[in-house]
């Protein structure tokens, strides 16, 4: 078991199958624990509303699911309140995509095709986390939403998400230790248990499954720069 306080970036790695998004997917009730508890500020997520839930959430999975609409109706849909245009273009600013919007010739009534089909991967993504950001929720999970995108890119997202959510609570998951390395903590699962937590540098210094990660990694990049 782990507790996240309130405002944190807490990151969530592992090998692939840990049981990282199935984790995720407890908080807004995506699926429901068979033994346990999911808790926000002392509650039990099963005793909170859907509706009340999944305002306080802003979910951003690992696909994003998008409609043939406008940019504007995308960012905006589901939400259970108005979203004035400002909000929406704000939303964009953060999730780094304002500026490619704008150069559409349609701007934000840019028509995107069904799934987004006129959109790059990254695109999507970036259009998929400024609908959930729009909300401006209490707790932001970004589930692998971020692996499209280029890192300069999500360098500039989690900067912005660090400058704009102070006082919310943001939960990454990510291959990448770049997008993870400068939260708060560090939660690494192994078999769908918490194997290892702690800081980028506590974990390195551990020489565990994160340091494991962190080598391949380092590796890999090294290898595609020859």
């Amino acid at each position: 078991s782990f507790e996240i306080p309130a405002g944190w970036t807490v990151a969530v790695v592992g090998y692939t199958g840990t049981g990282k998004t199935t984790l995720l997917n407890l908080i807004p009730r995506l699926h429901d624990t068979s033994e346990g508890t999911v808790r926000i500020s002392g509650v039990d997520v099963r005793s909170i509303p859907l509706e009340v839930l999944r305002t306080v959430v802003g979910y951003v999975p690992q696909e994003a699911f998008l409609f043939s609409a406008t940019i504007r109706e995308n960012i905006a849909f589901g939400s259970p309140f108005p979203i004035t245009d400002e909000r929406i273009a704000a939303a964009a600013r953060i999730a780094s995509f304002d500026g490619e919007i704008r150069a559409f010739p349609m701007g934000f009534d840019t028509v995107i095709g069904e799934r987004g089909v006129t959109l790059s991967g990254g695109q999507k993504q970036r259009l998929t986390i400024a609908r959930a950001l729009v909300r401006d929720p209490k707790i932001l999970i970004l589930d692998d939403a971020l692996s499209a995108v280029d890192t300069a890119t999500e360098e500039n997202i989690l900067s912005r998400l660090q400058q704009e959510r102070k006082g919310r609570t943001n939960i990454i998951v990510s291959h990448r230790i770049s997008t993870v390395k400068d939260a708060n903590l560090i939660i690494v699962l192994a078999d769908g248990l918490v194997a290892e937590r702690g800081t980028h540098e506590e974990l390195l210094a551990l020489g565990g499954i994160y340091a494991d990660l962190h080598e391949k990694q380092l590796l890999e990049e090294e290898l595609e720069s020859l």
